[in-house]
């Protein structure tokens, strides 16, 4: 869904805002959203291993992972630990199986998988600064509530027509509490089925 969808939810209560601006504080609520929620929860495309430990994983589809949640290498869930925990393992050559990241960019794998064996990420992602959607399925699930958090950083941008610090605050509280509310339901499992996600590992 495109940012320019929201315009319906947040135009009234910034009328004048240009769309570039409003796209802006779209895109950044929704990467608030994602990020403190968990929402957007995705099994990403499975890659062949290389023979190699390091897997360097590049989004080229305007998502970036906010967290690994879990990894299967040939079919099998393989044990993600800490990066603190992962570098002890590697420096003392652990016999064990696990993998770990320090930077959700780079994952590494031990031992290192066989050329040709599958490799899945199941991950906790959000959009990049850069994207110029969202996946229609969190969207239409909590556009509105995006949308809040888009209206109170609106009318907190200074010497405008729509500057409305007042109702900014409230829009604000609103915005907080879905946050905190969508992240309990999270949380419990309630919300945030895994959905798939299209991500290029080099």
């Amino acid at each position: 869904m495109l940012w320019s969808e929201f315009n319906p939810y947040v135009l009234p209560y910034v009328l004048g805002a240009p769309d570039p601006l409003i796209a802006h504080h779209v895109r950044l609520a929704a990467i608030d959203f994602c990020r403190r929620t968990s929402c957007y929860q995705a099994s990403l495309d499975p890659v062949t291993s290389d023979g190699t430990v390091a897997l360097e994983i590049e989004s080229n589809t305007g998502l970036q992972i906010i967290k690994i949640k879990a990894v299967a290498v040939n079919g099998r869930d393989h044990p993600l630990v800490d990066s603190v925990g992962g570098l002890k393992l590697a420096r003392a050559n652990s016999p064990m199986d696990f993998c770990f990241t320090q930077d959700n960019q780079i994952l590494q794998i031990y031992p290192a998988p066989a050329v040709g064996v599958a490799v899945v990420i199941d991950a906790i992602l959000a959009p990049t600064l850069t994207a110029t959607s969202l996946i229609n399925a969190v969207a239409n699930a909590y556009m509105q509530d995006m949308a809040l958090g888009a209206i109170a950083s609106l009318q907190r941008v200074p010497n405008q027509p729509f500057t409305d610090l007042n109702s900014s605050a409230l829009m604000q509280a609103q915005y907080q509490a879905r946050v905190s509310a969508t992240a309990a339901k999270v949380a419990r499992g309630l919300m945030g089925g895994k959905m798939r996600a299209h991500t290029t590992f080099l």
